[in-house]
Formats: structure tokens, C-alpha cells, sequence
């Protein structure tokens, strides 16, 4: 008797354990949610890049290539370089995003960037007006920005490009790289890495 009044008081007690932990569940999903949505910033991505063979909205099955379009020997010269960024906002109000830069970093360390850009709805393929773009609240939007690119270093090509912009406090942000020496090509397919 002893026994079936331990066991079912047992019973009761993981009854009692398991009504609990699902009374808890609901608050604590909020919690972590909201916790996670506190420390999540904008960001900016490179989905995509052309070295000045294609347009980013052209057909990548081309018939044919010319030899002066490979982009590994032409990015020592100037170019215009067509990139599609992804520019996300997971928090809850507007973000701005302004002077979004394409750096350039060489295998020695040095660093150029261009600035000199014009940006296009990736859909329409019209021309934005200005240079910033601000975004709504848990929102994310795909544009195309065509850089003009002027190499600062005769002769060389750089290894790595990667997107940065000016974010609230004025200081600049860093977004993916994009490894050049193994993705650069003429075709708009490559994913940036995290």
C-alpha cells in the first residue's frame, strides 16, 4: 500500500513538473526572443558580383566571353563592377544607410576603396536617386550598386573586396567578404561568406 502511495505521488509530482515546464515555455520563447531582437543590427551583403562583363540582370548562359573580360587580369584596370547587396534590418526601427563603400584589401595589406556609385532597384533596373538607402523596421530589400572602380596600385589586382557604410554613430560598418583570387568571374553567382 505504502508502495502505490509513493508511486502515485510520483506520478503527481511529474504531472505537476510537466504542467509547469509548459506554463514556462510561452514566456521564456518571448524572453529569448526578445532578447535576441535587442542585440541584432543591420547588415549589408554582398549576394552577387559582375566585373564589368554583364549586367547583373543580363542572362548568365552568354555564347561567348572575349579575352579582355577576365576579371582576375582586369581588375588592375578601371571598371565599372556591378554589385547586387542585400541590405537586412531585423530590428524594430527604420535603419539609414549611408556611403556604402567597396574596400579592397591586397595580399601585402593595403587597402583601397571606391565610393563613386550609382544604386538600381534590382527589379525594375531603375536608377535610386541619391546614395543612402533607409529601411523599415524587420524588413530587407535586394539593390543592385554599379561602383565606378579606378585601381590605386599599378599593376596589381586586389584579393578580397568587401562592402562597408556609415551607421548611426558615424562610424563605419563591415559586412562579408568576398574572396576575389577564388570567386572573381564574369558571371553575377557568387554568395558572399558570413
Amino acid at each position: 500500500m505504502l508502495k502505490r502511495l509513493s508511486a502515485i505521488k510520483n506520478l503527481h509530482k511529474l504531472t505537476l513538473l510537466g504542467a509547469f515546464s509548459l506554463a514556462l515555455y510561452a514566456p521564456i520563447k518571448d524572453i529569448v526572443q526578445y532578447i535576441s531582437a535587442h542585440f541584432e543590427s543591420e547588415t549589408i551583403q554582398i549576394v552577387d558580383a559582375s566585373f564589368g562583363s554583364h549586367l547583373p540582370w543580363q542572362e548568365p548562359n552568354t555564347t561567348y566571353l572575349k579575352v579582355s573580360q577576365n576579371a582576375r587580369a582586369s581588375l588592375s584596370h578601371p571598371q565599372i563592377i556591378y554589385t547586387k547587396l542585400r541590405f537586412v534590418n531585423p530590428t524594430s526601427e527604420h535603419q539609414s544607410y549611408r556611403k556604402i563603400w567597396l574596400n579592397f584589401s591586397h595580399q601585402n595589406g593595403d587597402q583601397e576603396y571606391t565610393t563613386d556609385y550609382t544604386l538600381y532597384n534590382s527589379e525594375t533596373r531603375q536608377r535610386l536617386i541619391g546614395h543612402s538607402i533607409q529601411l523599415g523596421p524587420n524588413s530587407a530589400i535586394d539593390v543592385v550598386a554599379a561602383y565606378r572602380f579606378i585601381p590605386s596600385y599599378r599593376d596589381k589586382s586586389p584579393v578580397s573586396m568587401s562592402v562597408s557604410w556609415e551607421g548611426q554613430h558615424l562610424l563605419r560598418e563591415r559586412a562579408c567578404d568576398y574572396n576575389l583570387k577564388e570567386a572573381a568571374n564574369t558571371t553575377f553567382h557568387y554568395q558572399c561568406r558570413q
